[in-house]
């Protein structure tokens, strides 16, 4: 008997993997997703770092690319000091991110104010109506080496972590920004999550669809 109830748990064991491995390929699953258009707005104050509004522009954006907003979206920081890097400045952003369609709710803005926002973005009246298959993607924001993130960007972090991260298709899985007014840490602040991203597949389908036909070979 006890070799038979060894030779069920081997099996068990060797299922088990098996099955976990299942239940990760199903969360990796492509879901149909539309683009979600938005304008947040939040102020920056720094204690320890200043920025220039190009330099704060500039960091913002390549953040929201890596967690999934369209190309088209816009980071405006304004009230810098011309002269020099300022602590306290104002940041616009116009984004258009991925939604989950099941997600998707009525507009509470007016046609007026939505056609704006498109104009902003420079894409068409039916953005926002387009489909395609998106999957949840584990962005590592301080590991990522194209951000180019520092121990001195933790107020930005912050900001971003409390103002603009809660509206989009964001769930934080590791957060590590804790920021000690001026002073610095030896370490760049950890900030894991999970964001809703377009497939690469989807923006390479149309162009191969409408790719002529190589002409036949001569004989």
């Amino acid at each position: 008997m006890k070799a038979h109830c060894g030779h069920a748990l081997a099996i068990l064991c060797t299922l088990l993997p098996l099955g976990s491995f299942a239940a990760d390929a199903d969360s990796a699953q492509p879901v149909p997703a539309t683009w979600k258009v938005q304008e947040i707005r939040y102020s920056y104050f720094g204690f320890t770092t200043a920025y220039s509004c190009d330099a704060a522009e500039e960091k913002l954006k390549k953040i929201l690319a890596a967690l999934g907003s369209h190309p088209a979206t816009e980071v405006k920081a304004s009230g810098c000091d011309l002269n020099r890097p300022s602590r306290d400045f104002f940041v616009t952003i116009t984004i258009a991110t991925p939604i989950a369609v099941t997600d998707v709710s009525k507009p509470t803005s007016n046609e007026a104010a939505r056609a704006d926002l498109l104009k902003r973005l420079g894409v068409k009246s039916d953005f926002g109506e387009e489909e395609f298959p998106a999957v949840w993607k584990t962005v590592d924001l301080t590991r990522d080496k194209k951000l180019r993130l520092e121990p001195g960007d933790c107020e930005l972090m912050e900001g971003l972590r409390d103002n603009v991260l809660k509206k989009l298709t964001v769930k934080i899985e590791s957060d590590g920004v804790r920021c000690t007014p001026k002073q610095v840490s030896i370490n760049t602040p950890e900030l894991k999550v999970s964001a809703l991203v377009r497939l690469a597949e989807a923006d390479k389908a149309p162009a191969d669809a409408n790719k002529a036909p190589a002409p036949a070979e001569e004989r």
